[in-house]
């Protein structure tokens, strides 16, 4: 069994003008420095991790915000629904999509190595929706766990790739040389 076999690529994901006006609400928007880490250890380190969130939720004073986690949350449903087929595990059922968050990786902009699933949020299913093209670098890159086998997902807007969060799927995004990198990360327990 190839772990290949478990990261699932749908592409078209939202409509085109959708997709448009979610990318003119993350330029105008006020990110933050993303942290790394669990329970109250959240920390910024610009040596694992250089990329700006801009957390969404479904609570909250801003009603684009509001809207855009809603919106984006029924398609990674539907998508997560679909991965259950694609990928032959029929017996598996999440709990929620635990975070929506739109990150925004800038000139140098990356994430070493990790997975996503850590003893304080034991996320099982992990999402990114590619936005735009228009920069260079920023790939996301998967190995396998022992460190071989390097392979990378091509840069299209409007994709989505998941994956399980477990230890089998260590993952990166290689360092952005021009421009900026948009995405909309999604977990689910």
């Amino acid at each position: 069994m190839e772990i290949k076999n478990f990261i699932k690529i749908y592409d078209e994901v939202l409509p085109w003008k959708v997709l448009s006006n979610l990318i003119r609400f993350a330029n105008v928007s006020e990110f933050k420095e993303t942290k790394i880490g669990g329970g109250e250890e959240f920390m910024t380190d610009f040596n694992v991790r250089r990329t700006y969130t801009l957390p969404l939720t479904n609570m909250g004073n801003s009603i684009s915000n509001v809207h855009w986690f809603n919106l984006l949350h029924s398609y990674f449903d539907k998508h997560l629904k679909q991965f259950k087929f694609d990928a032959n595990i029929l017996d598996y059922d999440y709990q929620n999509i635990f975070d929506i968050e739109i990150l925004k990786y800038e000139n140098t902009g990356f994430y070493t190595w990790h997975v996503d699933h850590f003893a304080t949020i034991p996320r099982t299913m992990s999402c990114i929706l590619l936005l735009n093209n228009d920069y260079e670098g920023g790939n996301l890159c998967f190995r396998n766990p022992d460190g071989t086998g390097e392979w990378e997902v091509e840069v299209r807007p409007n994709r989505m790739i998941i994956w399980p969060s477990n230890f089998l799927y260590p993952h990166t995004v290689k360092p952005v040389t021009k421009g900026k990198r948009y995405s909309v990360v999604a977990w689910a327990l």
